[in-house]
């Protein structure tokens, strides 16, 4: 192979893609307990893929400990989910001794697996190129409707193997369970609180799904909330504590630097990109000692406002097709949720429950929203139907907020403090599956928090 060649790529090959559809739609029940995990075997990832060679020369070593980043890689984004469990051929009792032609250039013996349990079976052929790099063959076969599922070739240099796995943990999940988009490839903003209690120095910073890849972004001298990711390539948005007062920032991913967002007289929060117009964003401003929405023009320097009461509203979002904003207001007494066309008009209550709410904001298909609620001395994050129907509550803590959707808009993404004193005092970041209602931790630093969390 030509070194001069990108170091990765990936190819379909051997077939074709077909989705089980397990999950045709997005249901609002909680079953958490009932649960139950796809079965896979992975073939081809460990020791007895080659089990006639028993002295190893150190190529073939080298191999054995390259297929072991990958699969452990792999296994930990799965079990992320709790969806799958996952069997190895080398621990296995359904009959795989029995199967020797279970390989990457045949069809499996869908007989022999009848009784197994076993659902999905995955099987890889691992390489080196000419050039030394890893050269990945993959097949996915369903084991139920006797057929493959997917097939497809990787070639990637070492210092792309944790993505390789994620680009095939994504591809087992999509299959799976049915969703368009995987998010193991994924990126998340979030700030990170250290120091005294009397001096919390805050920093943004960006990491991949899995907690590695970890970027600083600011560097903790100003106090910085709320990251969200721009819609222009390469570009976060911020709010930052500038002359005294909070102000919106843009801050480029590739040079880390930072440059104000327009002139904006008022104290402005809680901006939230346009889904299609990179040079619109929507802001909430005190004027003259009121809170309010407004559209921001950031090319022009143009704010147009949108509400116009002596309530406060804020952490207003646009629909994805861009045609509608949601935003919470106490202009009915308490904090409530309300829905309003792109130019202020046609205004309404969409929440019917108790309680104060805050922060909605759409999934990606446009379906549901979500929300952070106060009940009872109590932090809630929960989700609603769009129109302000079928609330469900997903989770609960001495403090929840902030919750953000997954590209997939299958998980939320949250900051949950545990208690008011000690360890439990510190936050951290979850992810919650909205269909299982299974939680997960994001590993962040020991002993730093991490709020405020965006993810793409």
């Amino acid at each position: 192979m030509n070194k001069n060649l990108p170091k990765f790529f990936i190819i379909f090959f051997l077939g074709f893609f077909a989705s089980k559809q397990v999950l045709a739609e997005i249901s609002l029940s909680i079953t958490a307990n009932q649960n139950s995990k796809t079965k896979i075997l992975f073939y081809g990832f460990d020791k007895i893929f080659n089990p006639q060679n028993t002295d190893q020369n150190s190529l073939e070593s080298q191999l054995e400990q390259d297929r072991e980043k990958i699969f452990n890689q792999i296994k930990k984004n799965l079990n992320s989910t709790n969806l799958f469990e996952i069997i190895v051929n080398n621990s296995s009792k359904q009959n795989i001794n029995q199967n020797p032609q279970l390989d990457i250039s045949s069809t499996p013996d869908f007989a022999k697996f009848k009784n197994s349990e076993i659902e999905l079976i995955i099987i890889a052929d691992f390489q080196y190129d000419q050039s030394g790099n890893l050269d990945l063959k993959i097949r996915m076969w369903d084991l139920i409707d006797q057929k493959q599922i997917f097939g497809k070739s990787y070639n990637a240099s070492e210092d792309n193997y944790r993505k390789v796995a994620n680009l095939i943990s994504d591809e087992i999940f999509k299959a799976t369970i049915g969703e368009a988009v995987g998010h193991f490839n994924s990126q998340i903003l979030y700030v990170s609180e250290s120091g005294s209690i009397k001096k919390r120095i805050k920093k943004i910073n960006l990491i991949s799904f899995d907690g590695e890849d970890r970027k600083i972004l600011t560097d903790g001298r100003d106090l910085v909330l709320t990251p969200s990711f721009s819609k222009k390539r390469d570009e976060i948005l911020y709010l930052r504590y500038y002359d005294n007062k909070p102000q919106l920032f843009f801050l480029n991913l590739k040079n880390q630097r930072s440059y104000k967002v327009g002139g904006f007289r008022g104290t402005t929060f809680a901006a939230s990109p346009h889904p299609n117009k990179s040079d619109i964003i929507l802001i909430s401003a005190i004027e003259e000692g009121n809170t309010d929405i407004y559209e921001l023009n950031v090319n022009e320097n143009i704010a147009r406002k949108l509400t116009k009461s002596l309530a406060i509203d804020t952490t207003a979002s646009y629909s994805p097709n861009g045609k509608s904003i949601i935003f919470s207001s106490d202009r009915e007494g308490g904090q409530k949720i309300f829905l309003m066309d792109v130019d202020g008009m046609s205004m309404k209550k969409i929440s019917v429950g108790s309680g104060s709410y805050s922060k909605p904001i759409w999934s990606p298909d446009g379906k549901l929203i979500a929300f952070t609620k106060i009940k009872g001395n109590k932090f809630y994050i929960g989700i609603m139907s769009s129109d302000g129907s079928n609330e469900k509550l997903l989770t609960s803590s001495y403090i929840v907020e902030g919750a953000k959707w997954s590209p997939n808009g299958r998980y939320l993404i949250y900051s949950k403090k545990k208690g008011a004193f000690g360890k439990d005092s510190i936050p951290r970041l979850y992810t919650i599956d909205i269909v299982t209602g299974f939680e997960y931790e994001i590993p962040t630093p020991e002993g730093e928090g991490a709020t405020d969390p965006d993810w793409l």
